[in-house]
């Protein structure tokens, strides 16, 4: 069943006032799946981290969502190490923008769906952590979700709705 694109708004912001209560209430957002079929949904709470692709994917094959919905915590920050010095490193040792004294922390809620006409719906919600020695303050910021579309985990997201061209290949190569 198709999904509007005020029906998804009103999904993501649903899911994102959620993320911000519970880090609200534990200084923390456990990141979470919520794959919307027609009269159903599940919602896949990931505390350990996203799920690889594979369990999505197939949770996914098995709902046939017309839209999937994820939250979670994310660090925006600047690591500037010079090509040739990360090329050196291990993995783990590479600095990540969590670790960077200069660091932006975001309340990010995403949501992909397949429209009434079979199109790619989007919507998105932000909100900007500001911690200080007085506690955490919630920003809430507009973004455009046009923004995010090349974001490859949402585009992963979006092939894996049913009706779409991935889908139809995928079909095709099994």
């Amino acid at each position: 069943m198709p999904i509007t694109a005020e029906q998804l708004d009103g999904l993501t912001c649903g899911l994102h006032a959620e993320a911000e209560k519970h880090f609200q209430a534990n200084q923390t957002v456990v990141p979470a799946l919520w794959f919307i079929s027609d009269g159903t949904a599940r919602l896949v709470a990931m505390p350990q981290g996203i799920i690889d692709r594979e369990q999505t994917a197939e949770i996914a094959r098995t709902d046939r969502p017309s839209a999937i919905v994820l939250t979670g915590e994310s660090w925006m920050g600047s690591v500037t190490v010079p090509a040739s010095t990360a090329a050196r490193l291990p993995l783990d040792d590479i600095p990540r923008p969590s670790e960077q004294p200069d660091r932006r922390e975001v309340i990010a809620t995403r949501g992909v769906g397949r429209g009434p006409d079979g199109a790619l719906v989007h919507a998105m919600r932000a909100t900007l952590i500001l911690r200080s020695v007085f506690g955490a303050q919630l920003l809430p910021f507009d973004l455009n979700p046009d923004v995010g579309r090349e974001d490859d985990y949402a585009a992963f997201l979006a092939g894996l709705l049913p009706g779409g061209p991935r889908s139809d290949h995928n079909r095709r190569r099994r």
